[in-house]
């Protein structure tokens, strides 16, 4: 995802990094009034708006799962934010976790998978979120990568860094490792004849 960092005044830059409840609380307070934030690293960034082919694959990846995952077992979050740890709350596009009430600081070992659909956004993705995910422990992150049609499927981090990621065609199907039972092809979410996106 492409954002901006939403700058602090002169007086504020010697601030602390944010927690997310403090960004919370300034959000409650309209500090963010039309925006759309997410907590990164300490820093609240501004999200860009979405192009529609990217609401487009992550909505159907989101649906899909959804449909497919019993709702006593998993939770799925779909473009919310994922309160990954006290400085850190992205919004990726779909997550996954196991069954259990939602925490301020998600325990690695309940999130399942993590995706984010790139189609501006493809060098941010491959470098910054996964990074982030993986110095966080997550166990699998998903980058759908629209515009070479494939999936950057990055699993097993060590040291806070995954291993070189493998690419899935959208024709072949792609199964998350830690959810059983489960087989996605992302190239079943394509749109229809005649779609044309904005960007």
């Amino acid at each position: 995802m492409n954002d901006v960092l939403l700058r602090p005044t002169a007086r504020e830059a010697t601030r602390h990094p944010i927690t997310m409840d403090e960004a919370l609380a300034l959000q409650a307070m309209g500090a963010f009034k039309g925006k759309r934030t997410q907590l990164l690293d300490g820093e609240i960034h501004e999200m860009p708006s979405d192009g529609l082919r990217h609401i487009h694959y992550a909505m159907k990846i989101g649906r899909r799962l959804g449909a497919v995952l019993p709702e006593d077992r998993y939770f799925i979050g779909v473009q919310t934010t994922l309160h990954l740890s006290r400085y850190n709350g992205p919004s990726p596009d779909v997550y996954v976790l196991s069954a259990g009430p939602l925490v301020k600081e998600t325990p690695p070992e309940r999130i399942l998978l993590v995706v984010e659909v790139a189609d501006t956004s493809l060098a941010d993705d491959l470098s910054d979120s996964a990074s982030r995910y993986a110095r966080h422990g997550v166990a699998e992150f998903w980058v759908v990568d629209i515009p070479n049609r494939c999936t950057h499927v990055h699993r097993g981090p060590r040291d806070g860094a995954y291993p070189a990621p493998l690419r899935v065609a959208f024709e072949q199907p792609l199964a998350p490792a830690l959810i059983a039972d489960v087989a996605l092809r992302i190239a079943d979410f394509d749109p229809p004849a005649g779609f044309v996106d904005e960007e």
